[in-house]
């Protein structure tokens, strides 16, 4: 039987999470960071699963609109998604 990760236990849940919080923080990121978000996000397809998972986490709590519901070139979302 797997195990399910605990997304407490998840070094890329807390980067991505990490990401949509400072998002919504700070209204949005720098040009820097957005270059940042955009490599990290390009260096694994579970980066961006685990983001777009805590950016939908974040609406379900209702907190703030998608911050997270962008396109950046040379990332691809997961097949299915928009």
């Amino acid at each position: 039987m797997g195990e399910e990760v605990n997304p407490k236990q998840d070094p890329v849940w807390d980067f991505a999470w990490s990401w949509v919080m400072r998002q919504h923080e700070h209204q949005g990121l720098d040009a820097a960071a957005e270059v940042e978000l955009a490599h990290w996000l390009a260096a694994d397809p579970a980066h961006r699963q685990a983001y777009d998972k805590a950016g939908r986490l974040w609406l379900m709590a209702g907190l703030v609109p998608p911050a997270n519901d962008i396109d950046i070139p040379g990332c691809t979302k997961p097949d299915g998604e928009r």
